[in-house]
């Protein structure tokens, strides 16, 4: 939505690496309005209030932004086009991560390519004006990438924006980012933005009338490595905590750490379920790989072949979340509701 500063050292999007409401819907569909055109070109002062109460000011808009991955395919389809990224952008064969959206990487700097990788040459030599990235937690530090001593230096070099997904639903967190893009200088007008919204408002609307047409559907959500099945929290994941605002009953993980409750491979079977969502990304395990586990093999939904994917990976513009949602709702369309009757 840094190696996830959250409870029990365990990362959202990096954990193999380290280890609003429906009112909002509304709002998002209603930005974008006339008096949220493309600024005009900035011979000014320039500031942004970020996610922390923080604000960032430039003696005039800045041109030269650098971006986390995610907060740059979020910005990119407004037309604000970071000069450098950082974060996943590139899988191991080659291929372009999913969080990378519809950013060009041929037209961009890599800084790094992981979350434990930042290149402060790299960084320095794009000449930023700008650093944007997520804020992960509760805390001003808990950003994305930019931990520890690193975000001082490079606080130095550039201001930092920190844009929250931290106990935030999805249309509000796209809503800041509009607001962040129209600031520098990008359309919420556009032809592409103006659909994307039409079609993220029908996605929504489909979605809630395929769960009001599925009641009684109890959803898991799930990530795992070798030794672990980590059972999401929906409040801290801006996805799943609008999929819940839309009525999707998601299981909810116990316990005080943020994000997911740890759980044995022998306590794979703690919450039935109809339907499990599993991690797609490629840090967690895999579907073969799962039906390996002899506990994860015997419980109800997978034996009746109830799972879909769902990936961590945020998708904060409108044009990006949209399909995400329409993917959704044919899963929900397809679910049976009987597994845990």
């Amino acid at each position: 939505m840094s190696v996830f500063q959250g409870g029990a050292g365990f990362s959202r999007r990096g954990f193999l690496i380290g280890t609003g409401g429906l009112a909002a819907t509304v709002a998002l569909v209603a930005c974008g309005s006339s008096d949220d055109k493309a600024a005009p070109a900035s011979s000014g002062p320039w500031e942004f209030t970020d996610d922390r109460g923080q604000k960032a000011a430039r003696d005039q808009r800045p041109t030269r932004v650098v971006a986390y991955v995610s907060s740059a395919a979020a910005l990119w389809d407004y037309g604000v086009r970071p000069v450098g990224v950082f974060g996943p952008q590139k899988t191991a064969d080659g291929g372009k991560e999913i969080q990378a959206g519809n950013i060009d990487l041929g037209a961009v700097t890599s800084i790094g390519n992981a979350w434990d990788d930042f290149s402060m040459e790299k960084f320095a030599a794009t000449k930023p004006d700008l650093v944007i990235t997520g804020l992960t937690g509760a805390k001003p530090t808990d950003l994305w990438v930019l931990k520890d001593d690193l975000g001082p230096k490079v606080q130095q070099v550039a201001p930092i924006v920190a844009m929250s997904e931290y106990k935030v639903t999805l249309p509000k967190v796209i809503e800041r980012y509009e607001q962040l893009a129209v600031a520098l200088g990008g359309d919420a007008n556009s032809d592409v933005i103006k659909k994307g919204k039409e079609d993220f408002q029908k996605a929504s609307d489909d979605l809630k009338a395929a769960i009001k047409a599925k009641p009684g559907l109890k959803v898991l959500v799930v990530s795992s490595d070798k030794d672990n099945l980590y059972v999401c929290k929906p409040e801290f994941f801006a996805d799943l905590a609008y999929y819940r605002d839309l009525g999707l009953d998601i299981v909810n993980g116990a316990g005080t750490d943020d994000y997911f409750e740890t759980l044995s491979w022998e306590q794979a079977g703690k919450y039935p379920a109809d339907l499990i969502l599993t991690d797609s990304r490629t840090y967690a395990l895999s579907r073969p790989q799962l039906a390996a586990i002899p506990t994860w093999a015997q419980l109800p939904a997978v034996k009746a072949s109830q799972l879909a994917d769902w990936s961590t990976e945020p998708r904060f513009n409108p044009v990006l979340a949209a399909p995400v949602i329409r993917k959704l709702t044919e899963v929900v369309k397809g679910a049976r509701t009987d597994i845990t009757a």
